[in-house]
């Protein structure tokens, strides 16, 4: 609709080359209906289309095909298991298999692994999130308290019951 408006405010005429209604058509007078008959056919076949391409999505969706790219690493969080024990990332990549798409059954390259592993420290940076938890220290009675529980002892001390 936007085109035909800008096309007659131009006064640009429409040549039809073929079909049964080939000629010129001025964008004035009975050629307006035209122009503006022929922008609401465009528009509905992209409804149309668009509408047909979400059914065939839903239809996907509901036979398990969500599209896009399968993820090469789907064991992330071993991945990272690992690099925290200290085994080097060749050696992690080795133990990873690809689950989906076409390199199923293989092993992940070196440098996707680097990359994956680089993108999960980011995004849990950004999240403010930690990528894996903070190991926890046993306390035995007798120890001697952190700052951080003589802190929160004062605090929940402190708290109204």
């Amino acid at each position: 609709m936007t085109l035909s408006a800008e096309l007659q405010a131009g006064g640009i005429p429409l040549e039809l080359l073929t079909g049964p209604l080939t000629g010129i058509h001025d964008p004035n007078g009975m050629g307006a209906m035209f122009f503006a008959v022929l922008a609401v056919a465009g528009q509905i076949e992209r409804d149309y289309i668009r509408e047909k391409t979400l059914e065939g999505q839903v239809t996907a969706a509901a036979k398990g095909n969500h599209g896009g790219r399968p993820k090469v690493i789907d064991m992330l969080t071993f991945a990272v298991a690992l690099k925290d024990k200290g085994v080097p990332v060749p050696e992690i990549a080795k133990k990873l298999v690809i689950k989906t798409g076409k390199n199923a059954g293989k092993n992940p390259s070196v440098a996707s692994l680097y990359r994956a592993l680089a993108e999960a420290e980011e995004t849990a940076a950004g999240d403010g999130l930690p990528l894996r938890p903070k190991p926890v220290r046993i306390r035995r009675p007798g120890d001697p308290l952190t700052s951080e529980e003589i802190d929160l002892r004062e605090r929940l001390q402190a708290q109204p019951m």
